[in-house]
């Protein structure tokens, strides 16, 4: 008889690999049409502002430090400080080839342009939660901030993390591009991000089934949750890509008119 951790891993697995596949569906759309480099050179400084948000880290990383071996602890702090190598490590990457598009070194302002907090935290002044020109971002924020108080920052943190990267999508529909040499840079950049995406999102349901959910009422919960944060994540990956899909097809996708992702689960 399956249990209920295996349940809970089952359902939202398949929850994430609906929102993964409409993820991956954002660039199919955006490159079903011709682009500008301009066009090319916005969407990735947009995609680097995703990534570069996690230097923002880095003050939590030095108090983590100072508490080591207290109330922190050593496994969460390599954990906490490998989040911040590999999202610096893509936004390096993605940087390199905006370079490559214009044939020049960015500036720190078009580096920085849209970068903009990705969790809520308020420690931060609120300035560093929203961003004028990227509104479904900022909703995001807003959105974890509501889900803190509603459901508690533990709880709320932790079903976060099952959404991360959105499921991968993406990234693995933007690994798989070729036929121009734009496409076959930006492939061979996401496959470095892809092989570091790995573990994240999807990679960490099964331990949240067994930590977390103690019945049907908690899994309930996660999924309201979870089906929230997805959503969101689609609607600011597709902000990212410069809206190539309509608002009706994210309300179909969201109502599972989409075959879902086979999801790349580290076993």
């Amino acid at each position: 008889m399956e249990s209920l951790a295996e349940r809970a891993e089952a359902r939202l697995l398949a929850l994430i690999g609906r929102y993964a596949a409409g993820e991956a569906e954002v660039v199919h759309a955006y490159f079903a049409r011709e682009h500008t480099p301009e066009e090319h050179f916005d969407v990735l400084l947009r995609q680097m502002g995703r990534e570069l948000q996690t230097s923002q880290w880095l003050h939590r990383a030095v108090l983590m430090n100072e508490q080591l071996e207290e109330s922190v602890d050593r496994h969460r702090f390599v954990d906490f400080l490998e989040q911040i190598a590999d999202e610096v490590k893509h936004y390096a990457l993605l940087a390199d080839l905006a370079e490559w598009v214009v044939g020049r070194k960015l500036s720190r302002a078009e580096a920085t342009k849209y970068q903009v907090y990705a969790v809520y935290d308020p420690a931060l002044p609120e300035a560093h939660l929203q961003h004028p020109a990227l509104p479904e971002a900022t909703r995001m924020v807003q959105l974890i901030r509501e889900a803190h108080a509603t459901h508690g920052p533990e709880f709320a943190h932790a079903v976060l993390r099952l959404s991360e990267g959105g499921g991968g999508g993406a990234f693995v529909a933007a690994s798989e591009l070729a036929g121009d040499e734009f496409r076959e840079r930006l492939a061979a950049a996401m496959r470095a991000i892809v092989r570091d995406e790995l573990g994240h999102g999807p990679g960490r349901v099964r331990a949240f089934a067994r930590e977390w959910v103690a019945d049907e009422a908690t899994l309930e919960r996660a999924e309201t949750l979870l089906t929230a944060y997805m959503l969101q994540h689609l609607r600011l990956r597709n902000e990212i890509w410069r809206n190539p899909l309509s608002d009706e097809r994210i309300a179909a996708i969201a109502r599972g008119e989409i075959a879902p992702m086979a999801l790349a689960v580290p076993a």
